[in-house]
């Protein structure tokens, strides 16, 4: 390994009103050490509303393990991971939000797995933590999505996991601007698992999803990697058309 190379990276967007980014800082360190001392934590402050960034500064300041990425204005989650992915140099790297719900102390289980073999290692939350209609609404967009894709993805596996660098770079290849990181890992292939890992409570910060935003990030996801939409619209006008010609008067 390079002294200059990290062997594994953390990179986690930020967004959200009085986050715990210190408290985050603080459990990622410890987890981090039972696996290597050589890591790296890439901070991506996605215009957040309040003082996330004076925060991700003053902890790269004390600490340079940290780095902080700074966007010009709110591009939302995904685009923020990708940001975030640029940046990373280790072997590994671990994609996770920074509101606590995904839980530092899962990273080395994770680790411990993926050196059985897998490049991919994702988190499956067995007791996600949201809300009742959230966890509705995501249900009703997988089972949609994988209808309109033929694939088959588990709503309770969201971004949280380890990828191997091979992983990272083949993701970074993609270039559209509808993009889902977890539906762009389960596109390049290579040897996945997932394992059951706990969804903690959300103590601090708030959701930056409204149902509107939600909504849109839905459509746009669909719309990016199928045209199954597209062809069910056509075959309905098809049908629509020809029924209107045989019921028409004369």
């Amino acid at each position: 390994m390079s002294a200059n190379r990290p062997h594994i990276s953390i990179v986690t967007p930020v967004y959200g009103r009085t986050l715990d980014l210190k408290g985050l800082y603080d459990r990622l360190v410890a987890s981090l050490a039972k696996i290597s001392p050589d890591f790296e934590i890439i901070m991506v402050n996605d215009y957040s509303p309040d003082d996330s960034w004076d925060v991700i500064k003053k902890l790269s300041a004390s600490d340079p393990r940290v780095r902080g990425v700074n966007l010009s204005r709110n591009f939302g989650q995904h685009l923020a991971i990708t940001a975030g992915l640029h940046y990373v140099r280790g072997d590994w790297t671990v994609v996770m939000d920074c509101d606590l719900q995904d839980r530092p102390e899962e990273i080395p289980t994770f680790y411990a797995k993926a050196k059985e073999g897998y490049d991919v290692v994702m988190g499956r939350r067995y007791n996600r933590q949201d809300k009742f209609l959230k966890k509705q609404a995501s249900k009703l967009f997988y089972r949609i999505f994988n209808y309109l894709t033929e694939q088959k993805l588990d709503n309770r596996i969201a971004n949280f996991g380890i990828y191997s660098a091979k992983v990272i770079d083949s993701v970074k290849k993609f270039k559209e601007k509808d993009r889902s990181f977890g539906l762009l890992v389960s596109l390049v292939g290579f040897k996945r698992t997932g394992i059951d890992i706990v969804h903690d409570n959300r103590t601090t910060g708030q959701s930056s999803y409204s149902f509107k935003k939600a909504l849109e990030l839905a459509i746009g996801h669909i719309l990016s990697h199928t045209n199954k939409p597209l062809r069910l619209f056509v075959k309905f006008g098809f049908i629509i058309s020809t029924l209107s010609f045989f019921l028409s008067p004369g």
